[in-house]
């Protein structure tokens, strides 16, 4: 079984300081393997290839030094390592020499996914980095999603987007099937190495959300236990409201792994609480359709399970930046136990990780952060998102249409939502924000009580992150209570502009903004606490709706 472990830098991004960044330490929590994300800045870069702007050779020697680096560290932690690798991704310089051949029909920078030529030089610049990275037992290919648009160095782009006279006649199956024959011709037929695909697909009605599209490309794959295919757990990103994905159970026994993302992208990125191990075994409860009950406890028998893949880190754009690892530590813990069959007991998991990483035997205090952990996900359920929105939609797309996004926070795109809502949905919307707040509230009080001078180095960190939250999701319930209060005044026949329900809006929106600003200039600040989210819309809007109630 693999367990796999990957650190996600985005490009022009501060890199993350963490412990798990040592290969012993991921080690030690009972990983058996790596992913090196660095490589794919590297995807279609010749190892030989001339360069001619001395600054980028010059990062470009310093990444091959920094990946060099990074293998010999996994090799001596007796960790295997895989290398990442987008396709399609080629030098800039090279493409500039061949566009005709490796590009779109008049589409000079989009590089046409029926070029063979295009393939080839991929598959060859590929060959040419593991001659240098040798000591490698793997690659990961990902064909749905790119990153050479942030990278001057690159042209790229994902294969499923293009649309010219020759890739048009090639659907989305095809594609995907010339992809993968090519690299799974190198990687396992000529190199003898593993080659895990990525099906996920950062557009909708692709091979990673979409059934149809799965099963049409599954049939023209090879079979080998050496070539895996890598699903993110939920149908679409890593949001709730999510079914289990879909697409991976329509696999035909295909050997399978399942990414786990441990610091959500969407859901404040460990800044507060939200261990995934009860989504991760038994499904996301808010899901309560006809489909099939799922999670890793109930996969069907057909499903090849081949390992599971930890985001330890990174995710997401921005911040909120975590400087305290103690609530993202609790679930890159929990990926190689549950990896080991460790699900049936997710108390006794929690408990072995707060003895195990905090040194805490107190039953007391264990049995607190315990409850704070096993409800942590409905917090974060409650607070991010609005229920009523997301059961609406049509798919399982964007369901908290974006209002939160890394670290900030759309006023407008709130108020959108609450305009579009029925009415009759308004009160679950605000109770829900309730319910979150009352949650981290009691949480924050039991974890305060139990504070000693022995403990206090390790609990005050974890209690600055509850306050963080506190104030977080406090101002969010206002806001929310705030706007659902002044579109019911705006509406009620006959209209009173001075009516009990303007005195409720404005109480609820100058709410929000003192607890926007406690939790911006003070608990964000505190020892253990992540950056502050941000803003957008949230003081202009506000301040407006009770300016017109003056």
């Amino acid at each position: 079984m693999l367990k796999l472990a990957t650190i996600l830098d985005n490009p022009g991004a501060p890199v993350t300081k963490t412990r798990y960044r040592d290969p012993q330490e991921l080690s030690r929590l009972g990983y058996n393997g790596i992913v090196l994300y660095e490589t794919t800045g590297l995807s279609g870069v010749e190892i030989n290839g001339n360069v001619a702007d001395r600054q980028l050779h010059h990062w470009l020697s310093e990444q091959f030094d920094l990946v060099d680096q990074q293998i010999n560290q996994a090799c001596a932690a007796k960790l295997d390592v895989y290398l990442s690798y987008d396709v399609l991704s080629l030098s800039t310089d090279l493409v500039d020499q061949h566009r005709d051949q490796f590009c779109c029909k008049a589409r000079p920078v989009t590089l046409c996914p029926a070029s063979n030529e295009a393939i080839s030089a991929s598959v060859d610049a590929l060959r040419s980095l593991l001659r240098r990275f040798n000591h490698v037992r793997g690659v990961v290919i990902r064909f749905g999603d790119n990153e050479a648009a942030r990278l001057p160095h690159l042209t790229g782009n994902d294969i499923l987007l293009p649309h010219c006279a020759r890739c048009s006649r090639l659907g989305r199956a095809k594609r995907i099937n010339k992809i993968v024959t090519a690299f799974y011709n190198l990687l396992i037929r000529e190199l003898e190495l593993n080659l895990i695909v990525r099906a996920w697909n950062v557009r909708p009605t692709g091979m990673h959300d979409s059934i149809d599209v799965c099963r049409r490309a599954i049939r023209g794959l090879p079979r080998d236990d050496r070539f895996m295919l890598s699903f993110k757990f939920t149908q679409t990103d890593f949001w709730r409201y999510q079914h289990w994905n879909q697409a991976s159970l329509a696999c035909e026994n295909h050997p399978i792994i399942y990414e786990l993302e441990c610091q959500r992208e969407y859901e404040g990125k460990g800044a507060i609480p939200n261990w995934q191990v009860p989504l991760w075994c038994d499904g996301p409860p808010e899901i309560t359709q006809s489909v099939q009950k799922t999670g890793l406890n109930h996969l069907p028998d057909q499903v090849h399970l081949a390992g599971l893949w930890a985001w330890v880190r990174g995710g997401g754009w921005g911040g909120p930046f975590v400087s305290n690892e103690t609530w993202i530590d609790a679930n890159v813990y929990a990926v190689p136990k549950v990896a080991d069959g460790s699900t049936n007991n997710q108390q006794q998991l929690a408990l072995m990780w707060m003895k195990e990483r905090l040194d805490i035997t107190d039953c007391d205090l264990a049995e607190t952060i315990l409850k704070l952990l096993q409800h942590s996900h409905e917090v974060v359920l409650n607070g991010f998102y609005i229920g009523a929105y997301a059961q609406s939609l049509p798919d399982s797309w964007h369901p908290n249409a974006d209002w939160i996004q890394d670290d900030l926070l759309d006023a407008h795109a709130i108020w959108r939502m609450i305009k579009h809502l029925p009415a009759s949905q308004l009160e679950q919307v605000i109770n829900e924000k309730r319910r979150a707040v009352d949650m981290i509230s009691k949480d924050r009080i039991a974890l305060k009580q139990l504070i000693t001078e022995s403990n206090r180095p390790t609990l005050e960190p974890m209690l600055h992150t509850l306050e963080y939250a506190d104030a977080l999701l406090g101002a969010i319930h206002e806001l929310l209570a705030g706007l659902a209060a002044y579109r019911r005044h705006t509406q009620q026949q006959p209209y009173h502009p001075k009516s009990a329900l303007a005195d409720q809006c404005r109480h609820h929106l100058l709410e929000a903004q003192n607890k926007w600003n406690h939790h911006t200039q003070h608990t964000a600040s505190l020892s253990g606490a992540a950056t502050a989210f941000r803003e957008s819309g949230f003081w202009e809007l506000t301040q407006q709706i009770m300016n017109k109630l003056t």
